[in-house]
């Protein structure tokens, strides 16, 4: 008998390799080394920066050609998984240049480094690298943003319990609570669109710090990769290296604690004791003495992970706090904590979504949890408040008394005697009837009356869900031009390239 998994008898479905990774982590697996990742961008920048030295006739066409000819058989070898980097070689600048000079000869390719340090080539290298991070996580927050509000949608009626201190509070509905979920992340959006906009800028032409007598155009290479424009300050980006990095592992940890809150309240909703949702099957993951355990390890390695950028952006913050101008060693630290962290939490985006998008949603139960525990004794106080212009204070002090009354009586919604009997002990005479007392704290009612902007009646969920189509539709077509944008720098290079050759 073969035996794969500890787990898996009373599952329908098994988690599919992907969520199997998901929550092993790197307990059977290893990662390549850290500049493999930057081997493409290390080629992008070097092919730009040639083409910029040709065309300030700084490298002759010959020379520029051999060494364009021996970038493009490192990207042909890369592509097949054949380059490997050697650690003798220190980096991945050092492997690409060691291997120009032995394929296209020490006079065209030692002259690759020209105007150049491996300052700004690491620093140039992890933007281009950070840029394309941030818009991968854009976009999948933007897909996550969309399964919630389909789901949203479809329970913007759904009624279930809100909570305050794990404790039922007010009524509220299952897709009200969805947006809330969403209205964060699309601020998480925001946050990684600003990065663009603080960090697309070149820092190609620093060299080691403090910039070269070679005339450099940086506005060139600017356009040939895709930035807003060079540096204004050759000696910031060097000096702070460590900045963007921290910046996009801060976007990162918030984004992580916004998933972490919804796994935790996943997690409850899913417990016997709330059984108002199920996770599917390929969530969840079993035990192996336990034989009926179901358990959302999914949620809870998101919980973790949100624990793990919490750490690292302490260490971005730690690492940046006394440096002095000019390169430091300490900063080449961070591209292995920046690239951590990505590689940990990009795919929860994913899973979310695919979460959200085969979740089970127990609407009776939710309704019935929506009934009990006085969760109707706010919006009595407030109908008396309004209805009659009591004070509130007096009005909250006579319904605190009513709901002692009740519960003394065993029952989990303010009675009409126990408010009687409270309004006499504060000599509050109002002409109110049994059925007006319990028709007001029926959670429909509830929902229904909350009709300013934000709140949970049909119409203000509706307008939520419309705005949240309209941003996110703004933030896809945000992403598309950028990447157009780059795809046309790209572009540029190869025309520039192919003008050489002609």
């Amino acid at each position: 008998m073969k035996v794969e998994k500890l787990w898996g008898g009373r599952f329908k479905e098994m988690p599919p390799k992907e969520i199997v990774d998901f929550l092993s982590g790197r307990d059977v697996r290893g990662n390549p080394p850290i500049d493999e990742r930057l081997i493409s961008y290390d080629l992008w920048g070097s092919r730009a920066h040639v083409l910029m030295l040709c065309r300030q006739g700084i490298l002759s066409k010959q020379d520029t050609t051999k060494i364009l000819k021996g970038l493009r058989a490192v990207a042909a070898l890369h592509r097949k998984g054949k380059f490997h980097l050697d650690s003798s070689k220190e980096d991945v600048h050092s492997n690409i240049e060691s291997f120009l000079i032995q394929t296209v000869g020490m006079e065209a390719g030692g002259k690759v480094h020209t105007g150049r340090s491996r300052n700004d080539q690491i620093t140039l290298d992890m933007r281009l690298y950070l840029r394309d991070q941030v818009f991968e996580f854009t976009e999948g927050l933007v897909r996550l943003i969309e399964a919630l509000l389909k789901r949203a949608d479809e329970h913007r009626l759904t009624l279930m319990p809100g909570y305050t201190h794990h404790q039922r509070a007010m009524a509220t509905t299952f897709g009200h609570l969805l947006l809330s979920f969403a209205e964060a992340l699309e601020r998480d959006v925001q946050r990684f669109v600003h990065w663009v906009r603080l960090f697309n800028k070149n820092p190609l032409g620093a060299a080691a710090g403090y910039g070269t007598s070679f005339p450099l155009d940086r506005r060139l290479t600017s356009r040939l990769l895709g930035f807003d424009g060079p540096s204004e300050n050759v000696t910031d980006p060097i000096t702070h290296r460590w900045e963007p990095e921290a910046e996009v592992a801060y976007d990162i940890a918030i984004l992580m604690d916004h998933l972490s809150t919804i796994a935790q309240t996943l997690i409850l909703l899913s417990t016997g004791e709330f059984d108002m949702i199920r996770l599917h099957d390929r969530h969840s993951s079993g035990s192996s003495i336990m034989p009926q355990k179901r358990n959302p390890d999914t949620l809870e390695v998101i919980k973790a992970k949100a624990s793990f950028a919490q750490g690292m952006v302490t260490s971005f913050l730690s690492v940046g706090k006394a440096l002095f101008i000019g390169y430091n060693r300490d900063t080449q630290w961070t591209k292995y904590w920046i690239m951590d962290l990505v590689e940990e939490t990009l795919p929860a985006l994913h899973v979310m979504a695919d979460i959200f998008r085969l979740l089970e949603v127990n609407r009776e139960r939710m309704e019935r949890q929506a009934q009990s525990e006085f969760i109707g004794a706010t919006s009595l106080m407030e109908w008396i408040v309004g209805a009659y212009a009591v004070p509130l204070r007096k009005a909250k002090m006579a319904i605190e008394k009513a709901v002692k009354y009740s519960e003394e009586k065993g029952s989990g919604e303010v009675t009409y005697d126990s408010l009687v009997k409270a309004f006499r002990e504060m000599k509050i005479d109002l002409p109110l009837t049994l059925q007006s007392v319990k028709k007001v704290q029926q959670p429909q009612g509830m929902v229904a009356h909350a009709r300013s902007i934000g709140m949970p009646s049909e119409k203000r969920i509706r307008e939520h869900l419309s705005s949240l189509l309209d941003r996110i539709e703004g933030d896809r077509e945000w992403l598309t031009r950028q990447k157009k944008r780059i795809e046309k720098a790209k572009g540029l290079v190869s025309r520039m390239e192919k003008g050489l050759r002609v």
